[in-house]
C-alpha cells in the first residue's frame, strides 16, 4: 500500500455498509443495489449448479427475497471476505435446500423423511465448474460496469467515437498499437498512444472502484482485483 493510500481513510463501501450498519436504511439500500448489480452472475451460478433456465430465475428471486429481509443481514453478520465469496457460499447452500424441499414435496410433502444423505436426495455438482462459471460472470460484470462508466465519461466530453476506437485495444492488446484506429480517427499515432495510456490508467481506476464496493477492508481490494483479472484473462484465452 502506498503512503498516499495509507494516509487516506478507506471509504465506506456498499458491502462494508451491509456488514457494519445492517439495520440502517443505508445498509438495506446498499444491499439492494448490490443484489441488482450481481443478479446475472448469481442466476448463471444457479443454472451451473443444475437448475433449469426458468427454475434458476425462481431460485434467484427466492434467494434474494430472503437475503434482502432481516435473514440476509443476520447471515452477513458472520461473513468474512468479499461479497463474491459470501454469495458463492450462500447461493450454493440455498440451491441445495431449494432442491431438497422440492424433492421432499414430490415424495409426499414434509422435510423430515428426506435427509440429505438419503438415497435419492438431491445433490449438487461436485466439480469446480459451477464456481468457475460464477467467477467468470462476476468478472465480466465488473468489467462491463467499469467500461460503461468510462463510456459515459467519454460521451460527456464529446469523445464517444474515441472511446469506441480505444475499447478494442483496451480489451485485447493483440489488436496492436492502435495505428489503424488512429488513422480512422484522423489523429497522429503518437496522439492516439497518449490516449491509450490515459484510457488504460482510467480503466484500472474504475475497476478498483467497482471491486472496492464488494469488499469490506482496503487490503482486500488488490487480491480481489487480481483474481478477477486473471479470471478474465483465462476466459479470453479460451475464446
Amino acid at each position: 500500500m502506498s503512503a498516499v493510500s495509507a494516509a487516506r481513510p478507506f471509504p465506506a463501501t456498499m458491502w462494508s455498509k451491509v456488514l457494519r450498519t445492517r439495520d440502517e436504511p443505508t445498509a438495506h439500500a446498499a444491499l439492494d443495489q448490490l443484489c441488482s448489480i450481481y443478479w446475472q452472475p448469481v442466476v448463471g451460478y444457479i443454472r451451473a449448479l443444475g437448475c433449469g433456465f426458468d427454475e434458476a430465475e425462481d431460485v434467484a428471486q427466492d434467494f434474494f427475497s430472503i437475503f434482502l429481509r432481516r435473514e440476509g443481514f443476520q447471515r452477513a453478520e458472520q461473513a468474512r471476505g468479499t461479497l463474491r465469496s459470501y454469495l458463492k457460499s450462500a447461493v450454493r447452500y440455498h440451491v441445495l435446500h431449494w432442491r431438497r424441499d422440492r424433492a421432499a414435496q414430490r415424495r409426499g410433502g414434509g422435510l423430515e423423511p428426506l435427509a440429505l444423505d438419503d438415497e435419492g436426495a438431491p445433490e449438487l455438482p461436485a466439480s469446480d465448474e459451477p464456481a468457475i462459471h460464477y467467477d467468470e460472470q462476476w468478472a465480466v460484470t465488473v468489467m462491463e460496469r467499469a467500461l460503461s462508466a468510462m463510456r459515459h465519461s467519454y460521451a460527456k466530453r464529446g469523445k464517444a467515437e474515441l472511446f469506441e476506437a480505444l475499447k478494442p485495444v483496451l480489451m485485447q492488446p493483440e489488436h496492436g498499437d492502435g495505428m489503424a484506429a488512429a488513422e480512422m480517427l484522423g489523429v497522429a499515432r503518437g496522439t492516439f498512444a497518449v490516449e491509450q495510456h490515459r484510457a488504460r490508467r482510467r480503466l484500472a481506476e474504475l475497476l478498483r472502484v467497482e471491486v472496492a464496493q464488494t469488499v469490506a477492508e482496503p487490503e482486500e481490494v488488490d487480491a480481489e482485483l487480481l483474481h478477477l483479472l486473471r479470471v478474465l484473462a483465462k476466459t479470453e484465452a479460451q475464446v
